[in-house]
């Protein structure tokens, strides 16, 4: 399932495990979705779909840009109408808004909380272009811009979308901040009671194994 198929913290929770995991797999066979991207350079559609099921890795947001990039170029080419294929190139770029370099109260990369986040939820908060504008959109270019003016004339205002509903992204901060206290209040636990376990290694060990499982 994708990151932007996603709608429940719980199902958040299970799909980042299981990327991971596939990501770690493939690195154990040499692979990995980076180097796999690039023999799809002259294949726009198959460098979107991969680089959509890699989401919200910050270099898929800017492989699956250059993609869209690459489909409207050839449909202005051949005189082809283009709209849709713009509007997810900004639907793109509004969604990579909503992450930040660095979360402050978590302390840990603003990816972090991205990631914990529902991408489906993120995609459905609610913008408008006279609003949300496109100066403070990192993943749009010139070429972007011009194109969005052309056909939609100039926004009012400009923005990002981490500005406009920053109590959402709070929310998932406040989650992640929880979690991460959980886990060290389990660690903390778990050396206690090695210090009375000495005499039961299988057991310290056994529980050790289950903490860094998790």
């Amino acid at each position: 399932m994708r990151w932007l198929e996603i709608f429940s913290n719980a199902e958040s929770t299970s799909r980042s495990v299981h990327f991971w995991e596939g990501l770690r797999e493939d690195q154990k066979k040499g692979e990995f979705w980076a180097d796999q991207i690039k023999a799809f350079r002259e294949d726009p559609d198959k460098r979107l779909s991969l680089a959509l099921d890699n989401l919200p890795l910050p270099a898929s947001f800017r492989e699956a840009t250059i993609a869209l990039r690459a489909k409207i170029r050839k449909k202005r080419k051949e005189k082809e109408h283009y709209a849709d294929e713009l509007e997810s190139l900004y639907h793109l770029a509004v969604i990579e808004s909503f992450m930040i370099g660095y979360a402050t109260r978590l302390k840990e990369p603003g990816f972090n909380v991205m990631e914990s986040c529902p991408g489906g939820s993120v995609a459905k908060l609610p913008y408008d272009y006279k609003s949300m504008g496109f100066d403070r959109l990192k993943l749009l270019n010139k070429t972007d811009k011009k194109w969005i003016v052309d056909s939609w004339g100039e926004p009012d205002e400009h923005s990002t979308l981490h500005e406009m509903h920053k109590k959402v992204w709070n929310h998932y901060e406040d989650l992640l901040i929880q979690e991460r206290k959980h886990s060290d209040d389990e660690f903390i636990s778990l050396l206690r009671e090695a210090k009375k376990d000495t005499g039961k290694p299988k057991e310290t060990a056994r529980k050790w194994w289950e903490f860094w499982k998790k």
